[in-house]
């Protein structure tokens, strides 16, 4: 029996330097990405923030910390990030830490919404239950505001430094730095987000509308670019792009909202977008981060399908379950590009033993030692139970006949 795996590490050699760099590694679906200078970082529904190297497409850091999905992320001055969750907490992070350096509370009501002041000094986070919380970064006090009544969608910093937020309460408000009504207006259709380019405020909506708005509220050029929900948006100081509930994405001129291209990134929902001058990174419910051409939105990855389509087949049942494994595995020696280590050579090793790779503390002070049973085992009884302390996000596998098929096809494959 022939693996398709003897091949691949060739195939993937072959590829230019443009192929190969989506960037694979969520346990599920990514809901947040920011983009910055030679890094990206997303987070997912599996707990986790990630912090990629945008050139190499591998994890920096890999983190976990909140209760529940990774809700919004953005990069901060100072090689440092925010995350923010579903348990409404606010972690800080270095880039290489391991633990956040500020925490705040667990809260009743989930973050929607972030954004970082662009002098850095301030993060702002839209609750779902209408709440603004402020954290002032050189003293780490927390502001408290009841903004909207109903999930604040979106939040963004002008460059003035007023903040911006639009709800679920059908409005647009901008607020001092006191957190003072500066405009207030009405809108049309439920916003699901915004951004900030060129000093205005752009506007995604449920009705399939791309709006712009000028600082203090007066709607300048919409788009109207389909009648599916749009539900997540992006800019810099000269282009936009927005994506739909369908896996849509528009490319616009930042001036007017002119349509430059459209494409179809996947078949379900895009929930993050991140862009810069020459590129845009979508994600979505697969976990994979794939970027693409500002220029033509043509696909400048597809390395993570070719590693998901061809890693490690032999049309058993077992491969069949290792395919989950691989969004974050690979069985090449010493590939760790993933979120998670290697497994080549798994069997009679310690854990936590492969070179190069950065396990956490937690891992390195176990004393298991990985067997046909052991892995059985952490599927078995899942990570946070048998790996406490692993960034491995929780999953089991409940067929004991599973299992052992999963076992078996490590057995050949893994050596």
């Amino acid at each position: 029996m022939r693996l398709a795996a003897l091949s691949l590490a060739a195939t993937l050699a072959a590829l230019p330097p443009a192929m190969a760099q989506d960037m694979m590694g969520h346990g599920g679906p990514v809901g947040a990405l920011d983009l910055g200078a030679e890094v990206l970082l997303s987070g997912g529904f599996d707990t986790r923030a990630i912090l990629w190297d945008e050139a190499t497409a591998t994890a920096r850091n890999i983190t976990r910390f909140h209760d529940g999905n990774v809700t919004a992320v953005a990069l901060l001055p100072e090689r440092q990030f925010v995350t923010a969750g579903q348990d409404g907490r606010l972690a800080i992070w270095d880039s290489d830490g391991r633990t956040p350096t500020f925490s705040s509370e667990a809260g009743v009501s989930a973050v929607a919404s972030l954004a970082v002041s662009d002098d850095g000094a301030f993060i702002a986070a839209g609750f779902w239950d209408g709440r603004v919380q402020v954290l002032v970064l050189d003293s780490l006090r927390v502001q408290d505001h009841q903004a909207h009544g109903d999930r604040v969608t979106g939040i963004g910093f002008l460059p003035s430094g007023d903040l911006v937020t639009v709800g679920g309460d059908l409005r647009l408000s901008r607020w001092s730095r006191q957190m003072e009504v500066q405009a207030r207006i009405d809108l049309p259709d439920l916003p699901n987000g915004l951004t900030i380019t060129q000093g205005r405020i752009a506007v995604i909506f449920a009705d399939g509308a791309l709006r712009l708005f000028s600082d203090v509220g007066e709607l300048l050029p919409e788009r109207f670019l389909t009648d599916r929900p749009l539900v997540s948006v992006a800019a810099t100081d000269t282009d936009v792009a927005a994506a739909a509930i369908d896996g849509t994405v528009w490319l616009l001129d930042g001036a007017d909202l002119a349509q430059r291209h459209m494409f179809g990134a996947e078949s379900g929902p895009i929930w993050a977008l991140a862009l810069d001058a020459e590129q845009v990174f979508t994600a979505g419910n697969d976990g994979v981060i794939r970027r693409w051409s500002l220029a033509d939105g043509t696909a400048l990855g597809g390395g993570a399908e070719l590693a998901m389509a061809q890693d490690y087949t032999d049309d058993s049942r077992g491969a069949e379950i290792w395919q989950s494994c691989a969004v974050c595995h690979s069985l090449t020696p010493d590939d760790h590009m993933r979120a998670g280590p290697s497994l080549h050579g798994i069997f009679g090793t310690p854990i936590a033993t492969q070179d190069g790779y950065d396990y956490s503390s937690a891992l390195r002070e176990m004393e298991i030692v990985w067997t046909p049973r052991t892995v059985a085992e952490l599927f078995e009884f899942g990570p946070e139970a048998y790996t406490p302390g692993s960034r491995m996000p929780e999953q089991r596998i409940g067929d004991p006949a599973d299992r052992q098929a999963l076992v078996e096809f490590l057995e050949r494959a893994a050596q």
